[in-house]
């Protein structure tokens, strides 16, 4: 399987907070931010792998300022590492203020992706090309993460044995 950059599959998304899309408090509902944001890093997944996928978690998300109504939601998303059948995705969100156009970091998350068969089982996925020390850093952060979100999934799924 060819390796690729991930430049081939960065996506960037857009959207407006509509009055349906906020709480009580005229602010974007953070599960539509998380729907949008698992849609955008899934186009990621995809346009990688060429494969079918699935979330197969989301491994941090940080709200760091509200998006109230009215705002332009940016999403930008972007591959950082891969093992032999999962994806790590990072998500970057801004909100900017249409009128004024002043824009701010609002979100900023990373998901894992698998790749499956028909029959819901995990398969490859290409290896990423690191290309500049960015990538290579970005990489060996994530490789970081995977260790920490492969001990957690074991000890969940040593509790559930438990029980």
């Amino acid at each position: 399987m060819e390796k690729k950059s991930w430049k081939e599959s960065a996506s960037e998304l857009q959207r407006i907070v509509l009055p349906e899309d906020t709480n009580a408090f005229n602010s974007l509902y953070g599960g539509r931010l998380v729907e949008w944001i698992d849609n955008v890093a899934s186009i990621v997944a995809i346009k990688h792998c060429r494969r079918r996928t699935v979330t197969g978690s989301i491994d941090s998300l940080f709200f760091l300022s509200p998006i109230r109504m009215g705002y332009i939601v940016y999403m930008s998303s972007r591959i950082n590492f891969t093992t032999t059948s999962t994806m790590e995705i990072e998500v970057d969100v801004e909100s900017e203020e249409g009128i004024t156009g002043q824009r701010r970091v609002t979100t900023k998350a990373y998901l894992t992706y698998v790749a499956i068969d028909e029959e819901g089982k995990a398969i490859s996925v290409p290896e990423l090309i690191l290309e500049t020390d960015d990538d290579r850093k970005r990489f060996e952060e994530a490789r970081i993460r995977s260790l920490g979100r492969k001990d957690l999934l074991n000890k969940i799924r040593k509790e559930i044995e438990e029980k």
